[in-house]
């Protein structure tokens, strides 16, 4: 740690005998953030603009997935590729080059409606978007001094955590419904090109020792995070393990990714893809394990909330996106003073997780209540919740896992809690579109024997439409026809509702689950680190 710390303050010192590293940091800060927010617009670009993309493209469901499953492979693949890159092209090289990619590729998905270049572009936005997170984010813990961190987490998570989960949704449903589609990607050359100016300000360039790039363990790494990616986004659309294709992928990606981890620990240190070494740090295993569960929540709850705004309240994609922004107020303010409270009031950062944790199953609670008479206002206090809690957890959660790490592991440690965030998201969206299909099913099943024929209730309310239609001039029989049809659709928004509300208490349920595995952990911790000292 005493090596560490003062590699980090070798750096600071450097960085203030050529000019001062206050400006010269908060500028790139800016920057970085800036250029985050193009990643923050790629990443749920589908989740709101999926039906008018596949429009354009004249693309199936199946097809269309394609665009989400390349930006997340080489998303996934490319977060431990870019502590390699970093060694040996420097960190002002990598960063240009990241956000030049993030603005070729943006624009290369404006200019086209062609199914396959969209895939390449796609693939390439989730290449740079991870090479600039790990590579801005491991700058930031270096050029700041730990007694700053507070509010530099915090400006740097509006851009990757406010961003993705609440402004980004208004902007791309707006867009959609006002303008098209491709308009959501170049309103995000801006960002990256606000961002640029800032990027091109010197950057003390560390001595690079990088080997030679590991080809086995990227190969290796790249099929496992591609039978990952395809199973989790493909798995509910093929019943799982109902269809042979995904038990095989499922295998092959389990074998891939052990055959990954003992070549990386065999190949050692400087050879290695990934240093495996970072999870010693008792601080940063801890966080790595409540990141994977943090993402769950994160991601699950921004795939959820817009979804049920589009199918059972019935709201346009620029409402349904819209709906998600009071929550980035209290999401944004809050993250803002969890930083100022750890930097200037010396909280310990600790302290906050259980607070959000809380605050989030609050408002996963109180969203399972809704019902089909259920509007937008109902939901709002609970997705201000929402936003208290994601920002009472998020920054002391980078805080706790990566701010005692330094020298090489910083890199490792930023790229490994990454890439535990983004998987956690993954599977909890795969667990959650598959719990919503099986409570749907479920509900159709239980509801069903309201509509069995006989039923004096159905048959009341059957009459009472037929009634109503046919005194506004329709035959008895249209009427009948029609009112059948309304009934239907009440019973299907009435199934709706039920699972919906089953899936936002699963996700309240998700740490009560979780939290006695993290105890265990951290009890193991203390145990282990007892035994150490004796």
């Amino acid at each position: 740690m005493a090596a560490a710390a003062s590699g980090r303050a070798a750096v600071v010192e450097r960085a203030e005998a050529v000019g001062g590293v206050s400006l010269r940091a908060w500028l790139l800060l800016a920057g970085i953030s800036s250029a985050a927010v193009m990643d923050a617009i790629n990443s749920t670009v589908l989740s709101i603009a999926r039906a008018q993309m596949m429009g354009s493209s004249h693309a199936t469901p199946d097809e269309i997935a394609w665009l989400n499953i390349a930006y997340f492979i080489a998303k996934l693949t490319m977060f431990p590729v870019a502590v390699w890159l970093l060694a040996r092209m420097g960190r002002r090289r990598v960063l240009l080059g990241a956000t030049s990619l993030l603005l070729a590729s943006a624009l290369g998905c404006a200019l086209t409606t062609d199914l396959g270049p969209l895939i390449a572009w796609r693939a390439a936005q989730g290449a740079g978007g991870a090479v600039l997170l790990v590579a801005g984010q491991t700058l930031l813990f270096e050029l700041f001094p730990r007694r700053q961190q507070g509010m530099v987490q915090a400006a740097f998570a509006l851009a990757i955590v406010m961003m993705p989960t609440t402004i980004a949704p208004a902007l791309q449903g707006w867009t959609t419904d006002a303008l098209s589609w491709s308009w959501i990607f170049l309103f995000s050359l801006p960002f990256g090109a606000i961002g640029m100016p800032a990027l091109l300000v010197h950057v003390d360039e560390p001595k690079r020792h990088a080997g030679r790039f590991d080809w086995p363990g990227a190969a290796l790494l790249g099929i496992a995070m591609a039978c990952l990616v395809f199973v989790s986004q493909e798995g509910s659309r093929y019943d799982w393990f109902e269809e042979p294709k995904i038990v095989h992928l499922t295998i092959g990606g389990t074998v891939a990714l052990a055959l990954f981890v003992a070549w990386e620990i065999r190949a050692g240190q400087r050879a290695a893809l990934i240093d495996f070494g970072v999870l010693r740090d008792a601080h940063f295993n801890f966080g790595f394990v409540v990141s994977f569960v943090a993402g769950c929540a994160l991601f699950g709850s921004a795939f959820i909330i817009p979804a049920f705004a589009l199918s059972v309240i019935d709201l346009g994609p620029m409402h349904a996106g819209l709906l998600l922004l009071p929550g980035g107020v209290t999401l944004g303010l809050g993250l803002l003073a969890v930083g100022g409270l750890i930097q200037f009031g010396k909280v310990p950062p600790m302290l906050f997780i259980p607070a959000g944790i809380l605050c989030f199953m609050a408002a996963m609670w109180m969203l399972s209540g809704l019902t089909v008479e259920s509007g937008a206002p109902d939901m709002t206090l609970p997705l201000l919740l929402r936003g208290l809690g994601l920002s009472l957890l998020f920054i002391p959660l980078t805080m706790v896992t990566l701010a005692d790490l330094g020298g090489r592991l910083l890199g490792h440690g930023v790229a490994l809690f990454n890439l535990g965030r983004q998987v956690g998201g993954l599977i909890g969206i795969a667990g959650l579109a598959t719990y919503l299909d099986h409570q749907a099913a479920q509900g159709r099943f239980v509801l069903a024997a309201y509509l069995a024929p006989g039923n004096p209730e159905l048959a009341e309310r059957q009459d009472m439409i037929v009634a109503a239609l046919v005194a506004r001039g329709f035959s008895p029989a249209e009427a009948a026809s029609a009112a059948m049809a309304v009934i239907r659709s009440a019973f299907q928004a009435q199934v709706n509702v039920l699972s919906f509300s089953e899936g936002f208490l699963a996700l309240a349920l998700l740490f009560v689950a979780a939290v006695p595995v993290l105890l265990s952990i951290k009890l193991a911790q203390t145990i282990c680190a007892g035994h150490g000292r004796h």
